[in-house]
Formats: C-alpha cells, sequence, structure tokens
C-alpha cells in the first residue's frame, strides 16, 4: 500500500512543479522514477507497474499515430519531406559511425542508439508550434509535417531494425491491412450509437483495441506493439477529428495517467551505479555530437528554401524525449543494449529534451531570423494598418513627396507582446 502511495504523491508533485517552473513533467517524473529506484528498491520489479508503463507507451505511440494529418501533409509534402528526410538520416548516420566504430558496438546496438538519437517528439513539436500560435501559419505547417515525417520515418526504421519476419507477421499484416478499412467505420459507428454515454464506450473501444492489437502483435506477429499502436493511431485519425470530445478525454486520460507511469518506470530502471565517469564521457559525447547533427540536419534544408525560421526548426527539432525513451525501453527488453547503456542512453534524451526548452524560453527562434527579415523588408513595403491610409512606397507620378498620414490618421502604438514560457 506504501509503494501505491508514493507513487501517487511522485505523480501529483511532478505535475505541480512541472506548472509552477515551466519544466517538462516527462523529465521529473524519470527522475521520480531514480529517486524511487533508490529509495524503495522493491518498486523496480513490480509487476503492476510495469504492466501500466506497458499501456502507457501503446497509449503514447498511439497518440503521436493520430497527431499526423494526412490532408495537411499531402499540402506541403515537398519541403517537409526535404526537411524530415534531413533531419532523420544526418544524424543517424553520424551516431551510427561514432557507436559502431568509435565506441565498437555491434551492428544492432549502433543501429538503435542511432535511431533513438535521431528522432523527434511530434507530441512536443505540435506543443510549442500550438502554444506559439505558429502551427496555423504556412511555416507551421510545413515544421509539423516535417517533423511527422520524422516520426513515421524512425517508426519505419525500428520496424525494420526488430523485424523477424514469418508466416505470423504476414498473418498479422494482412489482419492489420483489413482493419485499416474497417475499424475506422466500426469506431464511427460506436461513437454515433452511444454518445455522451456515461460507461464511455468509446474509450473502452479504443483501449481493447490498442492492448489487443498489441498483445497479438507480439505474440503472433513479431513486432513490437510501439510501432503497432502508431499504426493504430494514423488508422483512427480520421474518427477522432470527427469526436472532438473523445479525443479530449483520450488526451487527458494518456497524460495524467497512464504516460506519467511509463515515465516514472522508465526512471525506475536507470542504475546510478553505471553512470561512472567514462559513461557520463560518453553520454556527453553522444548529446553533442546527435544535437549538432540534428541542428544541421534540419536548419540547412529549411534555410536552402528560404523559410525564415530555419535556426529556430534546428533547435525545434532536437526535442527526442517520448520516442526516445520508448526506443531505449525496447533495447533494453530485446536484450539489444545493456542496462549500464540504457542509463547512458537515457541520460541524453533527458538533457536533449531540456535543451529546447531553455533556448526557447529566452526567445530564440521565436520570431525569422533578423537577416531574412531585412531582406525581405527591402523587397516589399509594410501593409497598412486597419484605418490607416496607405502611404506608397516611392514618389507617385508628377514628382513630389509621398503624402505623409496626418498624427491623427496614426493607430495607437501596440503594447509589447508577453514571452510565452515553453515547455
Amino acid at each position: 500500500m506504501e509503494i501505491y502511495l508514493t507513487v501517487s504523491l511522485c505523480l501529483i508533485m511532478a505535475a505541480i512543479i512541472s506548472g509552477e517552473f515551466n519544466i517538462s513533467s516527462a523529465v521529473l517524473e524519470i527522475l521520480a522514477g531514480v529517486v524511487l529506484a533508490a529509495a524503495v528498491p522493491d518498486i523496480v520489479g513490480a509487476n503492476w507497474l510495469r504492466y501500466m508503463a506497458h499501456i502507457g507507451m501503446l497509449a503514447l505511440m498511439f497518440v503521436a499515430g493520430f497527431e499526423l494529418q494526412a490532408d495537411k501533409f499531402k499540402r506541403m509534402w515537398r519541403p517537409s519531406s526535404a526537411i524530415g528526410v534531413s533531419s532523420l538520416c544526418v544524424p543517424m548516420v553520424g551516431v551510427y559511425l561514432y557507436t559502431r566504430f568509435g565506441l565498437h558496438f555491434d551492428p544492432m546496438p549502433a543501429a538503435l542508439v542511432s535511431i533513438g538519437l535521431s528522432t523527434t517528439s511530434l507530441a512536443l513539436v505540435y506543443h510549442v508550434l500550438k502554444e506559439q500560435q505558429i502551427l496555423d501559419t504556412d511555416e507551421g505547417q510545413v515544421i509539423f509535417a516535417a517533423a511527422s515525417v520524422v516520426d513515421v520515418l524512425s517508426m519505419v526504421a525500428l520496424a525494420l531494425l526488430l523485424g523477424s519476419a514469418g508466416w505470423g507477421t504476414a498473418f498479422f499484416a494482412a489482419f492489420l491491412l483489413i482493419s485499416v478499412f474497417g475499424l475506422p467505420h466500426f469506431g464511427d459507428w460506436i461513437f454515433r450509437r452511444y454518445p455522451n454515454s456515461m460507461a464511455e464506450p468509446e474509450l473502452r473501444f479504443l483501449m481493447v483495441i490498442l492492448v489487443g492489437m498489441g498483445f497479438m502483435a507480439e505474440s503472433v506477429g513479431s513486432i513490437h506493439p510501439a510501432l503497432v499502436a502508431f499504426t493504430l493511431g494514423m488508422i483512427m485519425t480520421s474518427v477522432l477529428e470527427k469526436n472532438e470530445g473523445v479525443k479530449d478525454k483520450l488526451m487527458g486520460l494518456v497524460f495524467s495517467f497512464f504516460a506519467p507511469l511509463f515515465f516514472l518506470s522508465a526512471g525506475t530502471r536507470i542504475s546510478l551505479h553505471a553512470l561512472n565517469f567514462t559513461s557520463l564521457v560518453v553520454a556527453g559525447a553522444l548529446f553533442v555530437l546527435a544535437t549538432m547533427l540534428k541542428f544541421a540536419g534540419s536548419a540547412l534544408p529549411a534555410k536552402m528554401m528560404k523559410m525564415t525560421r530555419h535556426r529556430y526548426i534546428g533547435i525545434l527539432f532536437n526535442y527526442r524525449l517520448s520516442f526516445g525513451i520508448i526506443t531505449a525501453n525496447v533495447g533494453l527488453e530485446t536484450g539489444i543494449i545493456s542496462e549500464e547503456f540504457y542509463s547512458v542512453l537515457l541520460l541524453v534524451v533527458l538533457v536533449s529534451a531540456a535543451l529546447p526548452g531553455i533556448l526557447l524560453r529566452k526567445g530564440d527562434g521565436q520570431k525569422p531570423d533578423e537577416d531574412e527579415e531585412e531582406t525581405r523588408s527591402g523587397e516589399e513595403a509594410p501593409a497598412a494598418l486597419e484605418g490607416e491610409r496607405p502611404v506608397p512606397a516611392f514618389p507617385e507620378e508628377g514628382g513630389g513627396e509621398p503624402e505623409q498620414p496626418t498624427p491623427a490618421d496614426e493607430p495607437p502604438a501596440l503594447p509589447p507582446e508577453p514571452e510565452t514560457p515553453y515547455s
């Protein structure tokens, strides 16, 4: 009983501290798991926590899947694909070469580490873009679509790395293909049949298919459940978009209960004894390499396409929290990486998750880059505000100076926009 109460108090305190100091709650929950494992060693082997954390991982991947919006991607596929592919491949190649030849890893763990440190957290990118009111702009749509490309390609790379194809895999793939057409129609029927029911059949339906399909994938198809959960999220996108109430309930359930337990459980697996001087040096080298290559792989293609927020994209795409942790857990569960290197990998993911938050809180990248803004200011005159007569940029025909607005016509000065903290 004391363990349950301790875990509950840790989750509540993490939420309060996150709200007070604008720190990512996931980071605090992982740190709480580290402290709990040191104070209460029995929690490391608690089966109930492992089970709930497993559901939390599936729920997180499901949410990441339905955040993808196919219609937006179709309109922005060229620039978003270029940025997304470069953002994933550049750090993946660099980290793989370092771990394979610098750290002398076998190809399998080197590939898994390179995937985990090359991804981008779609949920955090969405959150920041929404908070800064950039999401609805053209560049915001390109940025979000590019982050979606990174997520999808990361899942494909992980599936190829972990896949052990066989008859079971083929059977499950065929079943999943049928589900692409059947599940949205069946889910839409349930949502229309039982609206506003106190029993919440819609949420039960989503949780049953999520857990059931994940179990089938692992037992029959030899596919990791995280991959299936992500695919199911993409399949159910159209249904959830038409039922915003159900979507809000699901998001509340996932981010208030299941996801915190997943992050806390991940923290209990970190071995503080494994973090010696050598491992800290390796973690520092991986962090610097992955961060720099991620910035270059994201910012350079955006700059080549003359996007005004290319530095902003380079910083933002270094968010790699959720999927990085999931990749580390998959590697530990399958025996690809050791417990010692799991602690190193998770440390890199945590530090890299904190860096964009610090830089964006200082204001880096919030506005278009100054050199781009100066170039644009010379190309076009600013638009007139409502109620102001437009001033011609050049003297009108017949000579003379352009007409200047009178003081009465000038609009009142707008107050400066307050800085917005980001998680």
